[in-house]
């Protein structure tokens, strides 16, 4: 389990209470003024949907960057909004303060601020993956220790790709990748077999992939040049690349120039 940034950080765990003291204080005084609350009720309904979103999201802190599926992680938000909403409604009919009805009226402002904070949360956990490399390299520097000189790129390529999903690790030979997608912070690689998600970049691969076998076809794609069926014009500069296995690929005015180079034509 990978460790957890409001754990390894003094300074992120000031920042999540103090964030979420916020949260309670704003989502209070929006339900006393338009959610029709008293403003102790509403100082106790917030506590408890707060708390429960705040739980919610310090627990995926342990799991950030292992969900790469956009159904799986809108999925993910939708039942944390659930579990905040029930724990209100909940709330309310322990001190059977209002009817259903009245609860029912106040759902729409509840779910825009869950899904607002969630969203929040999700993007500071993004930017606190984004920094690390950083955050990393400062700390080398403070301590003087040297940095690894990087060997260069152009002469140094992969012949086989390594997947780690769960307790397995797939590995991929070159001849048997089909292409590669981009996908946010993320890689798909399709082969015949299925596809598998790599937690690296496109520009690593550009870089790392032998240029005599892979192309960049598009800012999103990179094809083996071997799996080329054919190339094909749809209008003015727009290219489609057609595999052995039927599918179809984008290629840009760019991608389709450098592919014309390697292959020759």
């Amino acid at each position: 389990m990978q460790t957890h940034p409001f754990i390894e950080s003094v300074i992120n765990r000031v920042i999540g209470i103090a964030w979420t003291i916020v949260a309670w204080t704003i989502y209070s005084w929006l339900l006393f003024c338009y959610g029709g609350e008293g403003i102790w009720m509403a100082c106790l309904d917030g506590l408890v949907s707060v708390g429960l979103l705040a739980v919610a999201g310090f627990l995926y802190g342990y799991i950030d960057g292992t969900i790469h599926t956009l159904q799986i992680q809108i999925t993910l938000a939708i039942l944390v909004q659930a579990i905040s909403l029930v724990g209100a409604f909940e709330l309310q009919v322990l001190l059977e303060q209002r009817n259903a009805t009245d609860f029912i009226d106040s759902v729409s402002l509840r779910l825009v601020f869950g899904v607002l904070c969630w969203i929040i949360l999700l993007q500071w956990y993004r930017m606190n993956r984004t920094d690390e490399p950083e955050l990393k390299e400062m700390s080398r520097t403070e301590t003087g220790e040297e940095p690894q000189e990087a060997i260069p790129a152009e002469k140094v390529f992969l012949d086989r790709v390594s997947v780690k999903d769960g307790s397995r690790i797939h590995i991929i030979h070159l001849e048997e990748l089909l292409y590669l997608q981009a996908g946010g912070d993320y890689v798909t690689l399709f082969t015949p077999e299925g596809q598998y998600v790599k937690e690296q970049t496109m520009k690593y691969f550009e870089m790392h992939l032998p240029p005599t076998l892979f192309v960049r076809i598009h800012r999103s794609c990179i094809v083996n040049t071997e799996q080329i069926l054919r190339v094909e014009l749809f209008g003015k500069e727009n290219y489609q690349v057609r595999l052995k296995n039927g599918v179809c690929l984008r290629a840009s005015h760019t991608g389709y120039k450098l592919l014309k180079e390697r292959l020759a034509l």
